[in-house]
């Protein structure tokens, strides 16, 4: 199916997985060689070998993030795709590598136009392609692409090589500098923490985290340490964080409880007042926004 060597840019949508990951499991065949979901920005590029990263580096750190929706299905003959929507920026991309490496049109040049999509199954007849678009929930889905990545195909597997950050990268730090964040940075680093919550209150007229956000890990010495990526965002009361969310943000609370108990006296603190401008109420009510993250890569 695939060969070694041969590489793919890929624009991941790892939060599309809670509505396609089931059924790409059972109907794309390229899921057990490791493919995630995506949108294919260009297949198939150019050999391992032959690929230059730091001109691909520079070519997509020209463009700047931008959203995706995801809301409907849609069919080629045999394969059912979501249509991520606008799609112009997505063949925007695929043209400016083509432009700069002609010798690596799309598909090897099969087809007359190239239409971006999220592939959920292939080889499917009109009555399981059918089934597909019926059993699909969760749509809508959101999420901002912040960059390409590069996958290399080694004879078993697709593995990611690098990834190409649009415009520049913003920053993600956790707590003040000091013992807390080190901490925290350190947790990350490891993989216990895959979370992070903050007041609502402390955003103002600030955007909130965004699904498919890529921002770089500081530590307290000002120093970019890893690459993340935002893959769920919520804002809900505080009384609805639950045990597994709590534990999630790896900082070894054994539920929401203690959780709660941790957060309150940080938010309450002199220098989290003072950076929020007032002391805020703290109730069953109040809302926080949850965020879930993975980490990309170190740096």
């Amino acid at each position: 199916m695939f060969t070694p060597g041969e590489t793919a840019l890929t624009i991941h949508a790892p939060v599309t997985e809670r509505v396609v990951g089931s059924w790409r499991e059972r109907y794309d065949p390229a899921t057990p060689y490791g493919v995630p979901a995506h949108v294919t920005v260009l297949y198939p590029f150019l050999h391992a070998d032959r690929v230059d990263e730091a001109e691909l580096r520079a070519l997509f750190a020209a463009y700047e993030p931008f959203d995706l929706v995801f809301e409907r299905t849609a069919r080629f003959p045999g394969l059912v795709y979501l249509a991520p929507e606008p799609a112009e920026p997505v063949k925007e991309l695929t043209e400016a590598v083509v432009a700069r490496w002609p010798e690596a049109p799309p598909y090897q040049g099969r087809y007359p136009e190239v239409v971006p999509h999220l592939t959920i199954g292939q080889g499917l007849d009109d009555a399981s392609a059918a089934a597909v678009e019926a059993g699909l929930e969760g749509l809508p889905v959101r999420m901002r692409v912040s960059g390409v990545t590069l996958e290399v195909f080694d004879g078993e597997k697709w593995r990611r090589r690098a990834r190409f950050p649009f415009g520049e990268v913003g920053e993600a730090e956790f707590a003040f500098p000091g013992p807390l964040r080190d901490t925290l940075v350190a947790a990350v680093l490891s993989g216990r923490k895959t979370a992070t919550s903050s007041l609502l209150a402390a955003y103002a007229d600030d955007e909130l985290p965004v699904a498919g956000s890529w921002d770089a890990l500081v530590d307290s010495a000002g120093r970019r340490v890893a690459l993340l990526e935002t893959t769920e965002v919520g804002v809900v009361p505080i009384r609805e964080i639950d045990d597994a969310f709590a534990r999630d943000e790896g900082e070894g609370f054994a539920g929401a409880a203690e959780w709660r108990a941790a957060h309150e006296r940080f938010w309450l603190s002199p220098e989290h007042v003072a950076q929020l401008g007032h002391t805020p109420v703290i109730d069953d009510d109040t809302f926080v926004v949850t965020e879930r993250f993975r980490l990309l890569e170190t740096l």
